[in-house]
């Protein structure tokens, strides 16, 4: 990819894409566990299409990228991608954001539509969650010794409000992780737990429910405040059918209809036949996911139908 690799605050850095350009509109790419710039191999075809439908690419560096993760947090990247859409409208001239997550993008884009600063998620036109999938549910598909050992020490820590104590064992073996976030991505009803399949209606609607044009018009919660104008959100749910990262026993065409109901009007869906997590397995699927992404930023704004 051709790009510019900027500062956008103190220590947080992103890479914009193409390098020249006067568009107003900007997506925002987030990607998962352990990702970074180019955190799927489909991103440089998504950036092309992006700059065909009128919109930049930007892929942020957030303290969580990479191996940070273990130690941060969804409000703390909330508060970073905040510093982007900041710079990126009164330095960029941004007017118009879509946030675009893989992964754990996906809880970031929704934790901070549900938190983010109200005069920033207003111009949130757009969010394509491709990947959304329950780290708690991918974590117990194989369960091993060293994560029962993990959890075991993560509880007790958090029972003794020692919450940001780094465990003694790493995850994947390299990733230090604090008991706060260890709980997070493997507990019920944490901040990270915002896709699991054995999620009753009434619990997706107060998860998901503010991922709609009214779900930001309307105050959905103590973290939320209401925007009356917010000139409307569309969200996209894109899953994977053989996604790794899912139990077999779930039926995903169920889930990602549970998932546009719990959000409302303005949400709609798209399954991946056959895909894997990343997109990297099954011939087309990457092209279909980037074609649908395109056409959803182009009608997120109201001028074309969202999907074929």
């Amino acid at each position: 990819m051709q790009g510019r690799l900027y500062r956008y605050a103190l220590g947080r850095q992103a890479f914009e894409s193409p390098a020249s350009h006067s568009l107003v509109r900007f997506a925002v790419y987030i990607g998962g566990l352990t990702d970074g710039l180019l955190a799927c191999a489909y991103v440089p075809s998504l950036g092309e299409e992006c700059a065909r439908r009128g919109w930049a690419l930007v892929q942020p560096i957030l303290s969580s990228s990479y191996a940070g993760f273990g130690t941060s947090s969804l409000d703390r990247d909330a508060a970073e991608i905040g510093e982007l859409l900041h710079y990126l409208h009164t330095s960029r001239g941004a007017q118009s954001f879509a946030l675009i997550g893989h992964s754990t993008g996906c809880q970031n884009a929704v934790h901070f539509l549900a938190v983010g600063p109200p005069e920033l998620r207003q111009r949130v036109r757009a969010a394509v969650l491709q990947a959304p999938v329950s780290d708690r549910e991918a974590m117990r598909l194989e369960e091993t010794p060293e994560q029962q050992a993990m959890a075991a020490e993560a509880e007790k820590l958090m029972a003794e409000g020692k919450g940001e104590q780094l465990l003694s064992e790493r995850m994947y073996g390299f990733v230090p992780i604090t008991a706060s976030r260890y709980t997070s991505l493997s507990g019920r009803g944490t901040p990270d737990d915002l896709f699991s399949s054995d999620f009753t209606p009434a619990e997706l609607s107060r998860l998901l429910g503010h991922l709609s044009t009214d779900g930001q018009r309307q105050a959905t919660g103590a973290a939320t405040v209401a925007l009356p104008d917010h000139p409307g959100l569309a969200v996209l749910f894109c899953l994977s059918t053989a996604d790794e990262y899912v139990p077999t026993t779930v039926d995903m065409p169920a889930l990602a209809s549970r998932f546009t109901a719990a959000a409302g009007a303005t949400a709609a869906s798209l399954l991946l036949k056959g895909a894997n997590h990343n997109l990297a397995e099954v011939e087309g699927s990457a092209e279909e996911f980037v074609s649908a992404s395109g056409r959803w930023l182009v009608a997120a704004l109201g001028d074309a139908e969202p999907c074929d």
